[in-house]
């Protein structure tokens, strides 16, 4: 049998293929990198993330289809330039663009209707899905957001998934990384029945409270406007794209410990993720719980 196989591979060496595709749309005309492809399980489509230029650790994709028969290619969720103001206020419906790595290997239902992606939502990331004919993105109930309230979700991402059944991981500032099944009506996204703790940390006894908080971005922006920048060589003007900027909030945590504040207020620890990111992350981190134990309030920004 083995000898077969090798008789099989040698007949039929793998050859890369290049194709020739159909930009359907303005959207598509301008996509200068493809990545993490996947083929519905019908096998008419073919759904990839794509940039307008080389993709950065952080940049926004686009999703796009390309239909595998035709070789035309659409766009499915576009580019979001700046985020809708306000979006920190209702963070488990706002949708900022899609910040993310690569699809599921399983991104697709089984009947080719829609897909499922994980995106970051300022310090937040969350898991939506897109139904494929009418573009719309469905923002489902939340672990987090079903036992106490909206604005306590932080993270909660797909780990597998298998029709309605999606088994995800959940984590905020106050909770390690845990584990529920939770079973949606796939057109709305709402729960058809309570979620099922699979491994359900306990959480933070060192941390009160923790908020995430809009901070203008007026506040970091003037101050760089006004250093003097090296201009860039000239053999590089007619590569380098126009800089953009965003009046758009940035996020930034705060961790309340639950030791009795002093007469002058917590100490306070500032841990400054840094660029090029718009956010740092909501998520468990262990030295912060530490942090809140000795007495010290904590900002993430």
């Amino acid at each position: 049998a083995s000898g077969d196989d090798e008789a099989t591979k040698a007949s039929s060496p793998q050859q890369a293929t290049k194709i020739e595709i159909i930009a359907g749309d303005d959207a598509a005309k301008q996509i200068a990198s493809m990545r993490s492809p996947r083929f519905s399980p019908d096998g008419q489509t073919l759904a990839f993330y794509a940039t307008r230029d080389v993709v950065t650790h952080n940049t926004c994709s686009l999703l796009a289809l390309l239909d595998w028969s035709s070789k035309r290619v659409t766009t499915l969720i576009d580019i979001v330039d700046a985020p809708a103001p306000g979006y920190s206020s209702r963070p488990t419906t706002a949708f900022n663009g899609l910040f993310t790595g690569s699809l599921r290997h399983n991104a697709w239902s089984k009947d080719s209707k829609r897909i499922y992606f994980d995106t970051q939502v300022g310090t937040r990331c969350l898991w939506k899905f897109v139904d494929v004919a009418s573009k719309q993105i469905v923002s489902p109930q939340y672990v987090d957001a079903t036992l106490s309230a909206p604005e306590s979700v932080g993270f909660e991402t797909i780990l597998d998934r298998d029709g309605d059944h999606v088994l995800v991981s959940v984590s905020s500032p106050v909770r390690p990384a845990s584990v529920y099944i939770v079973t949606i009506d796939t057109a709305t996204g709402q729960y058809t029945r309570a979620p099922v703790a699979i491994e359900d940390q306990q959480t933070s006894q060192s941390i009160q409270a923790w908020h995430v908080v809009p901070i203008p971005t007026s506040v970091s922006d003037e101050p760089a406007a006004r250093k003097m920048l090296t201009e860039s060589p000239a053999v590089l003007t007619a590569v380098l794209l126009p800089s953009k900027t965003s009046d758009a909030d940035f996020e930034a945590t705060v961790l309340v410990p639950a030791s009795a504040p002093p007469a002058e207020g917590y100490p306070v620890v500032i841990d400054l993720h840094g660029g090029p990111h718009g956010n740092s992350p909501a998520t468990y981190r262990v030295l912060y719980d530490f942090f809140a134990a000795l007495g010290f309030a904590v900002v993430s920004v």
